[in-house]
This record gives C-alpha cells, structure tokens and sequence, in this order.
C-alpha cells in the first residue's frame, strides 16, 4: 500500500486569515485532483469519535485547543491516509513523489546535545509533526497514539508540556525509539534549508515545503493578557487510559511483521567506493552478519560484486546480490556465481539491467536506483576566484581516466594558466599504476588529497571548485555528477548509458565518445567501454571556462532540477519494499 493523494488541514474558524489562505491556494494549485478535507472544530472531534472512539476521553480532555489537534491529525491519517499539513505550512513542491511511501515524517531541527538535555531527550534530532504523511493503518501512527494515552494524565503548565504530551516532543521520542522495528518509516532530512522565521535551519518538510511557525497556540510569550495554560475541562481515569492502551496493543500484536533481512557485512570500513556506498546505505535495512553460510530459509541481501562471497553465502537461503558492472558484459565467472548463488539481482540503472540479461544472467533482474549524497550547500564565490580549479573525486581506476584529465589539463595550461587540477582519492586498488599516479601526484598545478573525508569535508572540496569532471569510459552508479550538480558546481561527465538523464536534463556539459575500446579490469578484459579522448575533455573544460557565466546559471538551475531526484529515501523505500515483498 502507497500514500493515498488526501490532503487534511483544519483551522479553528472558516474564516482564514488571507496570509494562511495564499499558503492553502498555493497548496491546491500544486495538487490538482488530490481530495482536500478541511475541519473545523466539530468536524475534528467527529472523525475522532467516528475512527478511535476510546481516544475521545482523552481529546476532551485537553483544553490547549492544539493538543486536541495533535490527536485528530494522528488518527485522521492513520484511518484515511494521506497527508496532513498545519494551516501555516507553505506548501512549495507537489508531494507527488512521496505518494510511493508508506509513512513519511520530516526533520524539524537538529538541536545541540546540551539542549536534548535540557529536554530530557536522548537524540538530537527533532521530528516534525506540523506536516506528515503516511498509508492508512501504518503502526507507526498507533505508537504515537499509545504514547499519547500514556502522557494524558500529565500536568499542563507550560508550553514544553504540550509539546511532550502531544506534540513534536512526543512524536521524536516515538520515532528514535522504534525506527530500527519499524524500517519503512521515512524521515526526511533538513541540511541547509533556513527557517522561514528564524536564522537557523530548521522548520521545513524536506525540500517540500515550509513551516510559518504562527504558533497562535502558545501563551508564554505572547502579547495576550493570559499567560498560564487554560485548565483542563475534564480529567481522564486511569481505567480509561488502560482501555486505550490495551485496544492499542491488540491492534499491534494483530500486525504482522515483516520477516528480518540479514546483510552480508561486506565492507567494514568507511565507506569509500560505489560498492562500499552502496553497503553503507543498506544495512539499516536489516541485520549485519558477517557469515550467513549457517543460515537456512532467511532472506539475505549481499550488496558488493557477486564473487569472494561464496563461502559466506548458501543456497538454503534466498540470497540477493545487488551491484553493478562498468562495461557492456559481465565476466564468465560473475555470471555463474549469479546464477548459481542468487535469487533474485538488483542493479542501478536500466541499461546494467540490460547488460547483465545479455550475459546470461538468467534469474530476475530488478532495477532500484540508489541516490546520491545531499552535501550541504554553500555560497561559493565561484565567479571571484582567482584560480580556475578543475575537481576530480574517485578511485583512479582505468576506466575513470584521470590520467586523461590530467593530460588535458596540462594542455590548457597555455591558455588557461591559472587552473588547477584538485584530486582527491578515497582509497587504492591492487593493479594501479602507482608510478604514473605519483607523477600526476607531484606536478605543480595538481592538488592532490586522499583518504576518507566526513560529508563536511566532501562538501568543503566540492564548493572550492570551479567545475568537476567525471570523464569516466565505464560507470556503474553516478554518485559523484549527482553530488556536484546538487551542490552548484558546472559539471562535465561523460556521455556514457548510466549518465543518460544527467546529460539529457541540458544542465551538464557532455564529452562526447568515439567508439568502444576494451574494458580492461586489472589486466582482465571483459567486454567494452566507451572510448573518451584527451581532446574532448580538453575542449570541453575550455568551452565552460570561457561560457563560464552562463554555465554557472545553467548549473543553478540544474541544482534546483535534481534535488528531488534520486532521492536516497526513496532508494530505500523501494529496497525494502522489494526485499519484504519477494
């Protein structure tokens, strides 16, 4: 089951004051055919009462009118689905794309450790309940709902009190403590999104949406002559609370849960490669295990190159491999371990999909993509800079062709004499040729880094540069264009299958390819890549240096064009749902 397309949204009159009104047309205008409900007051206590009428002790008992708003939002998307929306959330991306979602939440802030402290939390990070969405009966929201249960018997003198009985607090301290049960749970992250009334990044639903933060609820601060809390009309008994705990738990233990997904622990280190990436990304999915050999009738996903796993792997589970291949077949030995380990394969891109069928590999072959990095955006100065500094980021396989690079850009030198070429290598593999990576190493306009860096760090070595290039023969993921076209930075790749949409969105500078030449892997040919000349990365460097302006707004609008593709998010999602589903 997906999200279904209904918007809720409720106000405590009909009359909407014209400010909230443009954020509500603004919200139907990108929503075309969505059914939008709106409820006053009695409209929310109905549906309360008509879909969880035990919890109707425990809504009236509360006279901060936005704790009883706190409840119907919950019970109206876990008894209809669809997505909820605070009146002054601005809503600025059609949510379109989230429907494939069982249950999505948002990052409000991430708040320093002294302040979790203070509030008496064990994380940092803060879940937002002024937007949400998620398919109807997701146990996800009854959690929220039982913890409600439990927190109606709490004293309600001050603002912190309503956020940890029924509001953002409470949603935070339910969502840390059941996100490893419950995997389909998305939450979508804030890195760089500036509060609409604040300075800091906070209040947003992704790169979705906007929250106003009207905070007409709150008293503490406000100008109004009232300053303590309204008393509660009624109490609630502790029977009461008992019988919608117990109804709660019922509906849990009648749930069932999705059998564990054990993963093949195949790097161990920081992540430093696509492959290494990729494991990285996965194994929240499920258990990590570094021998699943004894194992029998267990799902298991290995998320590297089929082979060196054999002995770690049996035939008594339903094992799925998931990687990719940078040429246009697979070696012999790859596809007979495939074929003869695995179930089911999961790869990147259609076009691998396709490589690895006509190689023979015969078990089904799913596509799932697996996004990219989201760094932290900058202002980069880029048109300030007194060096015009040229990006390369990766292991310096063959097929990656640094070393085309570094020739061209020794050729540009003559006309370009302040550029720079800015390398930075995760890691070496076995079979490199270290002699010539010394040479490119040591040369005076290079600068050269290497080992593993935090995201803060990538992101400092994307923003200093004037353009990446990505001149790669042979690519099975296409993180790294992903990451610099985000982030703002002109990028040249390759014309090659996997970085087809990147180079048909307009928004990145092609080198185009001559032919095919043999795909050579640590002297081991196993079919073709494309052939990339030092004379096409050399002309289209030159070309972004001297259109470099209109390149630079290209690629502005480019990093607004990606941002919600690719979507790590939904790469998960879709991993998971495939492996639960099998």
């Amino acid at each position: 089951m997906t999200i279904p397309r209904i918007l809720h949204q409720t106000y405590k009159s009909k009359e909407i004051p014209e400010r909230l009104e443009e954020y509500r047309r603004k919200l139907l205008e990108l929503h075309p055919g969505w059914d939008y409900r709106f409820y006053g007051d009695d409209e929310c206590r109905d549906l309360v009462e008509r879909y969880f009428p035990s919890f109707l002790p425990v809504y009236e008992s509360y006279s901060v009118p936005v704790q009883k708003v706190d409840i119907f939002r919950i019970i109206a998307v876990y008894a209809l689905g669809g997505f909820y929306l605070d009146i002054d959330v601005e809503c600025i991306e059609s949510l379109d794309q989230l429907c494939e979602y069982h249950c999505v939440f948002a990052e409000e802030l991430t708040i320093t450790q002294r302040q979790a402290e203070e509030l008496d939390h064990r994380d940092r990070l803060r879940v937002a309940n002024y937007m949400f969405g998620s398919e109807p009966g997701h146990p996800f929201l009854l959690r929220i709902l039982r913890k409600m249960a439990e927190e109606s018997k709490r004293e309600i003198s001050t603002e912190y009190d309503v956020l940890e009985s029924t509001g953002p607090g409470l949603v935070t301290t339910v969502y840390h403590g059941s996100r490893k049960e419950l995997r389909d749970v998305v939450l979508l992250r804030n890195i760089d999104r500036i509060s609409p009334v604040t300075s800091g990044v906070s209040c947003h639903f992704g790169n979705y949406a906007r929250h106003h933060h009207e905070g007409s609820w709150k008293w503490e601060n406000s100008k109004a002559s009232a300053r303590v809390a309204p008393a509660r009309s009624q109490r609630i008994t502790q029977p009461d609370i008992n019988e919608i705990c117990s109804e709660i738990d019922s509906i849990i233990n009648t749930t069932s849960s999705p059998e564990h997904i054990y993963l093949l622990r195949t790097c161990k280190e920081q992540p430093y490669d696509g492959l290494s990436y990729v494991y990285d990304r996965t194994s929240g999915l499920g258990i990590p295990v570094d021998d699943t050999s004894s194992l029998e009738g267990k799902k298991v996903l290995v998320s590297s190159m089929p082979i060196g796993y054999t002995n770690r792997v049996s035939k008594r589970n339903t094992n799925i491999i998931y990687t990719t291949i940078e040429s246009s077949s697979l070696p012999p030995d790859w596809v007979n371990v495939v074929n003869g380990y695995f179930k089911y394969c999961i790869v990147p891109h259609p076009h691998i999909k396709k490589v690895f069928e006509n190689s023979g590999v015969s078990l089904p072959v799913e596509v799932i993509q697996q996004g990219f990095t989201r760094f932290k955006r900058k202002d980069r100065n880029t048109l300030k800079r007194s060096t015009f500094n040229v990006g390369f980021l990766g292991v310096p396989v063959e097929r990656k062709n640094l070393f085309k690079l570094y020739q061209a850009c020794a050729n540009l030198l003559a006309d370009i004499p302040e550029l720079r070429l800015k390398v930075h290598i995760p890691d070496f593999y076995g079979g490199m040729d270290l002699k010539y990576l010394g040479m490119v190493k040591m040369s005076p306009f290079v600068d050269w880094t290497e080992g593993y860096l935090g995201e803060d760090q990538v992101a400092e070595w994307y923003n200093g540069l004037s353009c990446y290039v990505f001149p790669s023969s042979g690519e099975g993921w296409s993180f790294t264009p992903r990451e610099s076209l985000y982030l703002g930075v002109p990028t040249i790749l390759s014309d090659i299958p996997v970085h087809k949409e990147l180079i048909e969105s307009g928004y990145c500078k092609a080198i185009p390819v001559s032919g095919k030449e043999e795909a050579r892997f640590y002297g081991i040919i196993s079919g073709k890549w494309d052939r990339v000349n030092v004379e096409d990365i050399e002309n289209a460097i030159r070309d972004v240096y001297l259109n470099y302006g209109s390149y630079y707004i290209k690629t502005l609008q480019g990093s607004r064009w990606i941002e919600n593709r690719w979507m790590n998010e939904s790469s998960q999602q879709l991993l998971l749902d495939f492996l639960v589903n099998i």
